[in-house]
């Protein structure tokens, strides 16, 4: 895969041709070889290569599949080897906490061809996505652009609030997978490193960035990278700040080869965007990085702000950004009964007291998009005729947690996505049979549940969806037990 060319580009340059005229190396892997220093992973396939090295598909007979990324390059490999085991060791433990980031599972950077293994996204790219999105209506397109941006500023946000903040340096539509609808950022940190290592010259074709299971990209390529990332500056939040704006300009377009310019700003409201993104994306891309927002902090609250006023200020909801969370594409909501849908006969207002994100949709049309309702603790309207879902914070401390238990008995609650929170533990577990409308229930990197969770959930024989990946107390023979109790529950594990 190649990025299409830049305005103003006419003709390759002598590098280009250059580059083109030498021979790829051959490869130090074949389809069977055990993984290096974890020899109970086998390699299935080359994904992609690029001067840095290459990505493999490498599967486990009991783990499943994942991306293995082989750095051969010999500077690039210096460079992570004895400069860059922080950096890794960071990314390890903060990168696999976030549903928006492809999280970086295993590493060995002790043998003589060091490696980074991720999880494997069975998907195409972000920039694979837009093309597709170039014959939409413009209100649709720039409904698909908000959901996106807003997930992957969430992603962005979590990274820069870190000390010190960990700074991507190579976000681009080519690094983000789209996993169904749900974007998913590849690389935090690494593309840095790497780039670091040839001189912070990004234009030089050094392919040092990985999109698994994309092929290999050039890293910080001009399109994407400011002006002082270029010539070699210190990396800073604002270097994704700058991306992040360039990338929401192309979204709105639907077009790739599109740059922002001087006139950006009327060229967007001339498209009827609202002056909010428009304000984001005109301060995004100035060349003074001081004049930038300081991080993707800014972003997220600033989306946050225009999804709520567009929210209140319509008596039909728009199709507002979802909750940045991987198990989209799994849901499988069956048609609700007459009964059902007409179970709550009079509005009410809910005070939902735990930090998440509060949705809501019309009951009996599975296909339709959840809408955001709040962003909670705050008070929600039940209606009939609508379902609901909630998707906790990652964050939520135990007071969460227990304020979750206290929606119990809600029937119109059909989705409960309590991912990667700490503080869902068995006793939260043993309130979810007093849940009687659930039917999608998500404790995917749940690490305090355990098999005596698993038992209070035997009850719930009308639920649809059960992801519990990542839930390291839990054994197999407890979910296959499960599985028993409730047979028409698809259980991903």
């Amino acid at each position: 895969m190649t990025e299409p060319p830049e305005h103003g580009t006419q003709e390759q340059t002598p590098a280009d041709v250059a580059r083109m005229l030498v021979p790829a190396p051959a490869s130090p892997f074949a389809p069977g070889d055990p993984l290096p220093n974890l020899e109970m992973w086998v390699l299935v396939r080359k994904l992609g290569g690029g001067g840095f090295g290459e990505v493999w598909l490498a599967r486990h007979e009991r783990k499943g599949e994942a991306a293995v990324k082989f750095c051969t390059d010999p500077k690039a490999r210096h460079k992570l080897v004895t400069h860059e085991r922080t950096v890794v060791a960071r990314v390890m433990k903060h990168g696999g906490n976030h549903p928006n980031v492809v999280p970086l599972l295993e590493c060995n950077l002790s043998g003589e061809i060091p490696w980074l293994m991720y999880e494997f996204v069975a998907g195409g790219t972000l920039a694979e996505a837009v093309a597709e999105w170039r014959d939409l209506p413009p209100p649709r397109r720039l409904g698909r652009a908000v959901r996106t941006l807003y997930a992957l500023t969430g992603a962005l946000s979590t990274f820069h609030r870190l000390d010190p903040p960990l700074v991507h340096r190579d976000l681009k539509p080519q690094n983000i997978l789209m996993a169904g609808s749900t974007p998913r950022i590849t690389d935090f940190g690494i593309g840095g490193a790497a780039l670091a290592a040839h001189g912070g010259k990004p234009d030089e074709g050094s392919d040092l960035a990985v999109p698994v299971p994309t092929l290999l990209q050039t890293a910080g390529s001009s399109r994407y990278a400011p002006p002082e990332q270029m010539f070699g500056s210190a990396p800073d939040p604002r270097d994704d700040v700058f991306a992040l704006g360039v990338i929401a300009y192309q979204l709105v377009l639907a077009d790739l080869k599109a740059i922002p310019g001087p006139d950006v700003a009327d060229e967007l409201r001339a498209l009827r965007i609202p002056a909010e993104l428009v304000s984001l994306i005109v301060k995004s891309v100035a060349l003074d990085p001081q004049r930038r927002p300081k991080d993707a902090t800014v972003w997220d609250t600033k989306l946050a702000e225009l999804v709520r006023k567009k929210t209140a200020g319509s008596g039909i909801r728009p199709a507002l950004p979802p909750d940045p969370s991987k198990d989209e594409p799994t849901e499988e909501l069956e048609v609700l009964s007459e009964s059902e849908i007409t179970a709550s006969a009079v509005t009410q207002t809910l005070d939902v007291a735990a930090r998440g994100r509060w949705y809501s949709r019309p009951a009996g049309q599975p296909g339709a998009e959840w809408q955001l309702v709040a962003t909670t603790p705050a008070a929600v309207k039940v209606v009939p005729g609508e379902v609901y879902r909630f998707s906790i914070n990652s964050s939520a401390t135990a007071a969460d947690a227990k304020a979750v238990a206290a929606l119990a008995g809600l029937g119109s609650l059909r989705y409960l996505n309590l991912s990667y929170c700490a503080a869902i533990t068995d006793k939260v577990l043993a309130k979810l049979p007093d849940f009687p409308g659930l039917r999608q229930l998500f404790l995917r990197g749940c690490a305090n549940v355990t098999d005596t969770g698993l038992l209070h959930l035997h009850k719930l024989g009308a639920l649809l969806t059960l992801e519990l990946t990542d839930c390291a107390h839990v054994t197999p023979a407890a979910m296959n037990a499960l599985q028993k109790a409730i047979p028409r529950c698809k259980i991903q594990r």
